[in-house]
């Protein structure tokens, strides 16, 4: 009984009930997977849940360790697959094209449905959804894709802050010597304006050239996050800011303190 609730949220999430008022009411999708996916393995629920992000963090180490090769397939070792995304390759199981002995083999259709934009965004994990952070996660999304469709190595592009939110950026990019650091702003606003904090402002000037801050402005969580990004890097974005201390010194950027620390004097 305790499960239930838990199993609702995630229904909920992936679009096969919505609320009505005090009920829980069956989506067309509800009933498709109700109806149909015992025809095709569980093959139709499996895509669904991938879709839906439910996924994201699973899928994401799975690409940053498998090898893809030149039609897009994917290739992992079995043990390796096991550890990362242990939930994610039972589902990759129902499907045909996927084969699982001594390694992993995903074909290219289904590695590019993992590797969209819309399945590695995470999904809200509660019913209230943090507007801030959920922007936040848009951006961060949208960069990490961005770096690994321009990178030599799309393995070697590393979402950092999913497992570490205190390291000062958001992304690793490992196909440079020495590694590039990437904060990512993000806003509804197109005008070029965010905050760094203490931390970020003092890896920043530690890394100089070493660290990039991308800005995507015009974001709206109302647009589906594929049709987004595809726009929004159409329109240029993301806007790249490389070596911080230069570009204020040059007149590029500017900064202005927002934060101040106050302490009550001992009296004695």
């Amino acid at each position: 009984m305790s499960e239930i609730p838990m199993l609702l949220g995630v229904l909920a999430q992936v679009g096969l009930v919505e609320n009505d008022d005090t009920w829980l009411r069956i989506t067309k999708n509800g009933v498709k997977v109700a109806t149909q996916d015992h025809q095709v393995g569980g093959r139709i629920l499996g895509k669904m849940l991938i879709q839906a992000g439910l996924f994201a963090g699973q899928i994401r180490r799975l690409l940053e360790v498998s090898q893809i090769d030149d039609t897009g397939s994917l290739a992992c070792p079995r043990d390796r697959a096991l550890r990362v995304a242990p939930q994610l390759t039972g589902i990759l199981r129902r499907f045909k094209t996927v084969t699982f002995a001594e390694e992993l083999r995903v074909e290219a259709s289904l590695v590019s449905e993992m590797g969209g934009v819309w399945s590695l965004l995470p999904a809200p994990a509660a019913p209230e959804v943090d507007l801030k952070k959920e922007m936040g996660n848009r951006g961060e999304l949208y960069s990490y894709q961005y770096c690994r469709m321009h990178a030599a190595d799309g393995s070697k592009v590393r979402w950092v802050a999913r497992d570490d939110e205190t390291l000062g950026y958001d992304i690793e990019d490992l196909n440079y010597t020495p590694k590039r650091r990437i904060e990512v702003k993000s806003s509804g606003d197109e005008k070029v304006r965010f905050f760094l904090s203490r931390n970020e402002w003092n890896v920043a000037n530690e890394l100089g050239e070493d660290y990039d801050i991308h800005f995507w402005g015009g974001v709206s969580l109302k647009i589906p996050a594929q049709q987004e990004f595809e726009k929004l890097t159409n329109l240029g974005y993301p806007i790249i800011f490389r070596g911080l201390r230069d570009l204020l010194v040059s007149g590029s950027l500017s900064i202005t303190p927002t934060q101040y620390l106050v302490t009550r004097s001992d009296v004695s």
